[in-house]
């Protein structure tokens, strides 16, 4: 099949590992065999006019045999959600006529029905062929109640045109009973070949999270509050035990003043930003992860952790209560410190004692089947058989 991917945001030079999850799944794609090419369009606001004039993307690339298209356009109004998406379904449109018009596509494949959906959308009343959408948004998990009543209605004629609607989650998918039935659940795919298991030497118990730290509402999103209170109860217990924070942002300092609030700055390591791959070896190195975010669609970082045989500890918010087991991991309730002050104590003494819970073959095994590249492309498969 020939499968056209319109992400709603997509990696950039300087964050290499944005949106790594639609470009995972355009490989997974590829790797079956499938012609997948990707359109994207940088949309910049007034308050961006530094990002529009020292823009550096590649108009035409190509990444693991996936032909990427991409373009910049000026948009005074892109400001929350209500500004961009006819400037960014234009410059979709742009370049599927520029690349893609000759092509013979079977399948238009959106990431995130804002906006990336309404240009699918947009795309097919036009060319006539069929769209599906990925959705992965928050928006539908925090702010289905603030989305304005225009924008309400292009959303639902966006989710009850599309041949078929995907959610990463069980729960998720009941968050859009409202705008249309036909939906399908398939989870993000990881790369069991860059994350896997590998024996490493050290000396203390490692518990890792990583996540991005640029904004406080970021902070807030992934319980990096909760985290911290909770190791300071916890880590007295355990001398030898540490707990690495991996990410950057303009609020990492923010953490780094709740761990000196909570007097827990020598039992907190700091790595700051990572690349793809330093996410990998960290989560080789680490003995557990750990994140309890108070809101999560589906969370890719878990599974990445668990491809590397590694132990979770998530929060049963809609995304890790699918895949999150007692062999894999230990599952809590949003918002609550004292759950997770005994989640990190039973994971480090289960750790500590070697305990056999925690297999990292089988937790491995178990990602394996449920998201590799190949798990997750024979799903995909289907439903593209099924439209076409």
């Amino acid at each position: 099949m020939n499968i056209v991917i319109i992400p709603a945001f997509f990696q950039t030079k300087n964050r290499p590992t944005l949106g790594s999850f639609f470009l995972d799944q355009a490989k997974a794609l590829k790797r079956a065999g499938h012609q997948v090419s990707i359109l994207y369009c940088d949309t910049y606001s007034v308050k961006c006019i530094q990002e529009w004039v020292r823009y550096e993307e590649d108009s035409v690339s190509q990444i693991k045999g996936i032909q990427i298209y991409r373009s910049k356009c000026f948009c005074p109004l892109k400001h929350g959600i209500e500004g961009h998406k006819e400037a960014f379904a234009k410059g979709i449109e742009k370049l599927w006529s520029k690349y893609m018009k000759k092509e013979s596509v079977d399948i238009i494949h959106a990431h995130c029905c804002v906006w990336a959906g309404y240009a699918a959308r947009k795309l097919s009343e036009k060319t006539k062929i069929p769209y599906v959408v990925t959705e992965h948004a928050t928006l539908f998990q925090l702010h289905k109640n603030e989305i304005s009543v225009t924008n309400n209605a292009v959303i639902a004629e966006v989710f009850q045109k599309a041949a078929k609607v995907i959610c990463v989650s069980r729960a998720f998918a009941k968050l859009l009973d409202d705008y249309t039935s036909n939906i399908e659940v398939i989870g993000n795919v990881v790369d069991c070949e860059q994350f896997q298991v590998k024996e490493t030497n050290k000396e203390a118990v490692r518990l890792l999270t990583v996540c991005y730290m640029e904004e406080e509402a970021q902070l807030y999103k992934k319980g990096m509050d909760i985290l911290i209170k909770a190791w300071a109860k916890v880590s007295a217990k355990y001398p030898q035990a540490k707990l690495i924070i991996g990410g950057g942002g303009k609020s990492l300092e923010k953490v780094v003043e709740w761990t000196r609030e909570y007097q827990v700055t020598e039992k907190v390591e700091f790595l700051g930003a990572l690349t793809r791959q330093q996410v990998v070896e960290q989560m080789q190195m680490c003995d557990c992860f750990v994140l309890p975010s108070r809101y999560e669609t589906f969370g890719v970082v878990y599974i990445e952790a668990m491809a590397c045989g590694k132990p979770v500890i998530a929060v049963a918010n809609g995304g890790p209560d699918d895949f999150v087991h007692e062999f894999n991991g230990i599952l809590i309730q949003p918002e609550q410190e004292e759950e997770l002050v005994q989640a990190l104590d039973k994971m480090i003494t289960a750790i500590e004692k070697k305990d056999a819970t925690y297999q990292p073959e089988r937790i491995a095994a178990y990602v394996e089947e449920k998201f590799s590249y190949r798990a997750i492309a024979e799903q995909l498969e289907k439903v593209y058989q099924n439209i076409l």
